[in-house]
């Protein structure tokens, strides 16, 4: 058998367990196996439950069609989150749109609110914030839009944000949500977890954020 990694020679290695044949390469050093009953270890395993999670494939789902454990499952959406990069907010962009997504954890006693803004003439999330909808993680998000100068930020009547934002810059007109109105339906489509009814839910808050994550800027 030819080397994986530097394709020389290997040599057998004893077997596996389950009576597999194992190689060992004198050049590079490692252990293989000419194929794995395992489907993790391959690397496009990552990309395709990227894709998966984007398409409104719940956890249990992505496990049944890639044939791995929902463990490795759950631990790789968190591993490809955590190695995406938030991206900078671009500096005094001419007007930024604000809104909220409903969505719980574990049971639907406990809300969670997804709080996103939109650039409305590039339509790109630039940041978001998950919690409780209260004034201290709507802050979070205005305070971090506020940093990078914006023209206007428009968001709903909700009396919250006319406290955080500055009446000079804050805009709350009819129509003035449009385009982030209509990513929150694209985003209900394509996350099963934020969808309105549906089965499938967030067992804890970083899972949540990882998925949110990996569908704005993974």
């Amino acid at each position: 058998m030819d080397c994986k990694y530097c394709s020389r020679k290997c040599q057998c290695a004893g077997r596996q367990k389950n009576g597999t044949q194992r190689y060992f390469c004198r050049t590079c050093k490692k252990y293989q196996q000419k194929a794995y009953l395992y489907q993790a270890c391959y690397g496009t395993v990552n990309k395709t439950i990227k894709l998966l999670v984007c398409e409104s494939v719940g956890i249990r789902g992505i496990s049944r069609v890639l044939k791995i454990a929902v463990g490795t499952v759950l631990s790789r959406i968190k591993l490809i989150a955590a190695a995406i990069a938030k991206p900078p907010i671009p500096l005094h962009q001419s007007a930024l749109e604000v809104d909220e997504l409903w969505t719980y954890i574990r049971r639907k006693d406990n809300e969670y609110w997804l709080a996103y803004a939109l650039d409305k003439a590039t339509r790109k999330v630039i940041d978001f914030v998950i919690g409780k909808r209260t004034k201290g993680t709507l802050k979070i998000l205005i305070d971090s839009l506020l940093s990078a100068a914006p023209k206007k930020i428009k968001t709903d009547k909700l009396t919250i944000y006319r406290r955080l934002i500055p009446q000079n810059l804050h805009q709350y007109t009819p129509f003035g949500t449009n385009h982030i109105e209509r990513k929150n339906l694209s985003i209900r489509t394509h996350i099963k977890r934020l969808s309105r009814r549906t089965f499938c839910f967030s067992r804890n808050i970083l899972l949540l954020e990882s998925c949110v994550k990996i569908y704005f800027w993974g």
